[in-house]
């Protein structure tokens, strides 16, 4: 969520209330949830994290922000697994398919995919501009992705958000906002997009991350936003079952900012990790956070 500086004032000013605010996480399914960890840095790049990529390892990571800015860093975590800080290790700045630096509206990178080849893949926003790109390393020039039609259509602030890649290698996504009451699911395959199913609105809640876990669901982190607080959600999604949703996570309004960006790992007991984080829209009252929750 980004593109329109009114709307992220609006979010901004609306959601201040909460930081910090107290509240409980529910857990429908019994659902551990680590403390929250703030991230906090300073400078032009920092801020409004979109998107993360957390490596296998649990420790390595990527971190878009939706100024098409690709953080590449390390967690240090204690020996119970808690992140105590992170350590960056260099920032970049994306670029368009002419090799220019990307800024400005075409510049609202919001998803993250990364293909077994090192290929990273980045979705971004912003109506006609709306379109994945992907890049053979975070330097080079942007190869851009057939559009499907209707990412055209999408509204500029209301559009990819959420990018995923499977074991096979396909690519997934869907919009943030949709006219009719489901949201569209788009594969990539065969080098243009198919729409494969279609996920269900529920309770107000929009889709603004996914990742493949390595059980081989699509994993959906969802976002509320109602004045003047965020409640997050994550649901899964089983293959060919995307019409059928499921509630793992439920967070009450105020107990977490405005989270966006999601990924899976395993932890070293073998159980499945959503680690989350968090766009504080660059307003001074929000906070970047990481946040975990250990799947039963």
């Amino acid at each position: 969520m980004s593109a329109t500086l009114n709307r992220r004032h609006f979010l901004a000013l609306s959601a201040a209330a909460l930081i910090p605010l107290s509240g409980s996480a529910q857990t429908p399914l019994g659902t551990d949830m680590a403390p929250i960890f703030v991230w906090r840095g300073s400078g032009r790049t920092f801020g409004g994290f979109s998107a993360i990529h957390l490596y296998p390892n649990g420790y390595d990571f990527l971190a878009l922000s939706d100024r098409a800015f690709l953080y590449t860093g390390r967690l240090r975590r204690d020996r119970d697994e808690r992140i105590t800080g992170v350590q960056v290790h260099s920032i970049h700045q994306l670029r368009h398919d002419d090799g220019t630096f990307l800024s400005g509206p075409r510049g609202d990178s919001e998803g993250i995919a990364l293909a077994p080849d090192g290929t990273i893949y980045i979705s971004f926003e912003g109506g006609r501009r709306t379109r994945v790109a992907a890049y053979e390393t975070p330097d080079a020039p942007a190869r851009i992705l057939p559009r499907h039609p209707d990412f055209r259509e999408m509204p500029g602030n209301g559009a990819l958000e959420a990018l995923a890649i499977d074991a096979h290698g396909r690519l997934y996504t869907l919009p943030e906002e949709s006219p009719t009451n489901s949201f569209p699911l788009y594969r990539f395959e065969g080098n243009r997009w198919h729409i494969i199913g279609h996920v269900p609105k529920r309770d107000g809640f929009a889709p603004v991350g996914a990742d493949f876990g390595p059980d081989g669901n699509l994993y959906l982190l969802e976002r509320r936003f109602r004045i003047p607080s965020f409640a997050t959600r994550i649901s899964r999604l089983r293959p060919d079952r995307w019409n059928q949703p499921e509630t793992l996570i439920e967070t009450a309004p105020g107990t977490l900012d405005n989270h966006e960006g999601i990924s899976m790992t395993i932890n070293r007991d073998g159980r499945l990790r959503a680690t989350i984080i968090s766009d504080d829209n660059r307003f001074f009252l929000q906070r970047t956070e990481i946040v975990e929750f250990l799947l039963d």
